[in-house]
């Protein structure tokens, strides 16, 4: 098997100013892109100009779908295969948030926009919380935020992107020696202590995020059926988020509160397997979401968009380890709806789903 060609050599290939013929960001991401190359992600990059950079994410990342936002319609012209352009307003938080809710939740992010100050910090604030736990959100070209390119660049801000990056920055290393509670600003009360890691490069701000712990229930309900819900040898868990009641862990593969008011608009399923799930959502519209991997959240958090089905797949070895069974309980049904692998999980009548149980057992030997 051939040797692929660094993210480097990819970009020089295309020419964007982001390879060592430019800016030289390249090198310093693919430390951090190198784990995800191969995986199905959702890339989100602000600014298009000639599409050399699009280009270089679609062969780096040659299952994912990537997005190009930019101001000007005529970047439309760059969609190809898995890149989709969308036309926004970078320093309009409608724009941004209408993408973000259409294309979301992102694994990567690269902002590399107007490059002002305000639009700088007007998109981190709009769209980090569109980005996945564990995902990656770069701010590009801060060397606008110094020197003679103040100026040019500064537009109606009060200070730079790199001033606010500074702030956050030190609430996350002072850990909770600097009380959140008092700010008032409402992105850096939320998200201050929401990072893995915040690298700065020459010219560029490198993100890695870390979400919290869901709000543990006390209990997540009742099992929809009896009996063994998992395998000692791997442990399912199911983070649903529910109507009026929040994220709810279900550390025994279930969550039913019994009661058709609390609905389901998210979901994340994981096992002490690693990566044992692939899983998808039913909107409202009965059109399906993508397919995500373990631990991926999928659906929303207070907007209301009730989840109307499911479907749980095993991916990989764990195909021929585990017997998998889903079981969902929909509002005005009395009796559960219950499928195998692959198979989806979805009421008749397409009634929200109001319950969720995955049940993995061992594969025995004929």
């Amino acid at each position: 098997m051939s040797e692929q060609p660094s993210l480097n050599a990819i970009g020089l290939k295309y020419g964007t100013d982001k390879s060592s013929s430019g800016h030289n960001y390249l090198d310093f991401y693919e430390t951090f892109f190198a784990p995800l190359r191969h995986k199905q992600l959702t890339i989100l990059e602000i600014g298009v100009f000639e599409g050399a950079s699009l280009r270089t994410w679609q062969e780096y990342f040659p299952k994912s779908k990537i997005i190009g936002a930019d101001i000007l319609p005529a970047t439309k012209r760059f969609e190809r295969d898995r890149i989709l352009i969308e036309v926004l307003d970078q320093s309009n938080i409608d724009d941004l948030t209408r993408v973000s809710v259409k294309h979301g939740p992102f694994d990567i992010v690269i902002e590399d926009g107007s490059h002002m100050w305000d639009h700088q910090i007007t998109s981190l604030r709009t769209i980090f919380p569109f980005l996945k736990n564990d995902g990656i959100y770069v701010v590009e070209d801060l060397q606008t935020n110094y020197g003679p390119l103040e100026s040019r660049f500064r537009g109606v801000a009060s200070s730079s992107c790199v001033e606010y990056l500074k702030k956050w920055l030190d609430l996350f290393v002072a850990d909770d020696q600097m009380p959140l509670t008092n700010l008032e600003d409402a992105f850096l009360r939320t998200y201050g202590r929401m990072l893995r890691s915040m690298t700065f490069y020459r010219r560029a701000c490198l993100i890695k995020k870390k979400s919290p712990p869901p709000v543990r229930e006390t209990s997540p309900g009742k099992p929809i059926v009896a009996g063994v819900t998992s395998s000692p040898s791997a442990k399912v868990r199911i983070l649903a988020h529910v109507s009026y009641r929040g994220d709810i862990l279900g550390n025994s593969g279930f969550v039913n509160l019994e009661s058709d008011e609390f609905a389901i608009q998210g979901i994340a399923i994981d096992c002490s397997e690693e990566e044992c799930f692939e899983y998808r959502v039913r909107w409202p519209d009965n059109s399906w979401s993508d397919w995500f991997q373990s631990s991926n959240f999928v659906g929303t958090r207070g907007r209301s968009k009730l989840l109307t089905g499911v479907t749980v797949r095993l991916r990989g070895n764990a195909k021929d380890r585990f017997v998998l069974r889903t079981f969902g309980r929909f509002a005005g049904s009395e009796y559960p709806v219950e499928v195998s692998d692959g198979q989806d999980c979805v009421s008749s009548s397409g009634q929200p789903l109001c319950g969720i149980q995955i049940e993995l057992t061992e594969h025995v030997p004929k």
